[in-house]
């Protein structure tokens, strides 16, 4: 019966240290996410509907330029980033999106090293198609913070939605 009585003790006192240990994690967790939570961006996360594009000039795969004059209608535009996994898990997405809507126009620009972005090239055929190092001209005018970024911008360079999903676009202004 003592040894009993002994290991009833040795387990309510691991069940007291676990307790104790279990409550100093959740204690750690809540610093952590406050620590987390600072270090966000503050303000929107990206150009915000109703916004105009500022000027800005590229040159596409095809060679011609992109500027504001791109868009002369109702334009989607797509950025992606070379080193975001996101990215790459939109990009099928995305070219649904494409099928879809069959949008007038298509600008899609990619970030990052021009060899690495061989891989969004290749799946992006039915888009224009700018590569760009990271806060290049196309990322600054539309002032990208999130990869992927999705816009709808009309005939005037005004933004019209954005999101980081190209299925939460609004309907209403697709095609």
């Amino acid at each position: 019966m003592p040894y009993l009585v002994a290991a009833v003790a040795v387990v309510g006192l691991l069940c007291l240290v676990d307790l104790v240990l279990t409550l100093a994690v959740i204690r750690r967790l809540r610093v952590h996410t406050l620590r987390l939570a600072e270090l966000a961006p503050t303000g929107a996360p990206m150009v915000q509907p109703g916004t105009t594009l500022g000027e800005f000039s590229a040159t596409a795969l095809g060679g011609e330029t992109v500027s504001r004059a791109f868009f002369s209608g109702p334009s989607v535009v797509a950025v992606f980033s070379t080193e975001c996994a996101s990215c790459h898990e939109r990009l099928p997405e995305f070219t649904s999106y494409l099928a879809d809507t069959r949008p007038e126009r298509v600008l899609a620009v990619v970030t990052g090293d021009p060899d690495e972005a061989r891989q969004f090239t290749s799946e992006l055929t039915s888009a224009t198609v700018v590569v760009e190092p990271m806060g290049g001209p196309v990322s600054r005018a539309l002032q990208v913070s999130r990869f992927p970024s999705f816009y709808l911008v009309d005939g005037d360079a005004v933004v019209v939605a954005a999101d980081t999903a190209p299925g939460r676009l609004p309907a209403s202004t697709r095609r």
